[in-house]
């Protein structure tokens, strides 16, 4: 139940990434934090509830967490008030991989206690 509840999660999370990132500027929420940290924040979350929901591979997620960083940001280029940067490419992808990684560790770290326990 747990693990299908992270799943859905996951993917409203996601999904609130893509329509923050292609709606026009103007309408982007925004919650007052410095832009890099409102960035790095929201894609450390969505990378950790997704590498707890998909544990199964650590390399396929931290590969479609870079893929989908790149993709969000290219997707920014034909959009008229929109600007992709490379810098928050670099910051979305780092704090994906840096959630996902996290989960990895809490799992395994879970996974060890209770073995040894």
């Amino acid at each position: 139940m747990l693990q299908k509840m992270l799943k859905a999660a996951s993917w409203v999370m996601i999904a609130g990434l893509v329509i923050a990132t292609v709606v026009p500027a103007s309408e982007r929420p925004v919650t007052g934090l410095q832009h890099d940290v409102e960035h790095f924040l929201s894609f450390a979350a969505t990378g950790l509830t997704f590498g707890f929901a998909y544990a199964q591979n650590l390399r396929v997620n931290l590969f479609s967490a870079v893929v989908f960083s790149l993709a969000l940001e290219l997707s920014q280029i034909p959009l008229a008030t929109r600007h992709a940067r490379l810098g928050d490419f670099i910051v979305n992808a780092a704090a994906s991989c840096l959630g996902i990684v996290i989960a990895h560790l809490c799992r395994k770290l879970i996974k060890d206690r209770a073995v040894s326990a």
